[in-house]
């Protein structure tokens, strides 16, 4: 396998993707050590909602260089969800496929955990804690317009823990006040955004007393 480099335009068009554990990075340097050995650079980590793995990668850990032209795409029933699928491929001359498995988690069709969890204080003790939704339609930064929101209707599951004592809350709008109580309490939130299809992973902030 030969790596290249990157620029900042490639990037953006999605060059140079792949899949390390099970977070996806684009890098854009790649210099070659000998012995099919790479030292990548210039990183942009988490991509496509991936950041949860980040960190959690192991030596001896898969690397997938991620292709446009090699992928194929498959579209399969929503029952899946949850399952384990074999998966098996045989290229020009293959005596046998190969074969594999794995669980289909549905990362593709959930929504991507919310970003910039942040805390306001309130005159009377208590906060407001406000976030960023994002979408799986619309991974591209546009100036001026929103990313698309891809599901029915907003909605986030919300949780409080202070004390020992967990609070569930369903939100409409992407904030949510904490109690001055709760925040003496030394309160954390999680929020998890609401798709047609599942929920996000919890995106989480600890609210300062």
């Amino acid at each position: 396998m030969e790596l290249g480099d990157a620029d900042a335009a490639a990037l953006d068009r999605g060059v140079n993707l792949a899949l390390i554990g099970d977070e996806l990075v684009q890098f854009g340097r790649a210099e070659p050590l000998g012995g099919a050995r790479w030292r990548l650079s210039g990183l942009l980590r988490g991509r496509r909602g991936s950041e949860a793995a980040g960190g959690a990668q192991m030596i001896g850990d898969r690397f997938v260089l991620l292709q446009a032209e090699a992928a194929r795409t498959f579209d399969l029933p929503l029952s899946v969800l949850g399952r384990e699928m074999r998966v098996m491929a045989s290229g020009v001359g293959d005596a046998t496929p190969v074969e594999t498995r794995c669980v289909m988690r549905g990362a593709s069709v959930v929504p991507p955990s919310p970003v910039h969890l942040r805390c306001f204080a309130e005159a009377d003790g208590s906060a407001t804690v406000k976030w960023t939704r994002r979408s799986r339609a619309g991974w591209r930064w546009i100036d001026g317009v929103d990313a698309p929101l891809s599901e029915e209707v907003e909605a986030y599951q919300v949780t409080v823990t202070a004390g020992g004592t967990a609070r569930e809350v369903e939100m409409a709008v992407p904030f949510v006040a904490v109690t001055a109580a709760e925040r003496a309490a030394s309160a954390s939130v999680a929020v998890r955004q609401r798709g047609i299809f599942g929920e996000s992973l919890a995106a989480d902030l600890i609210v300062p007393a």
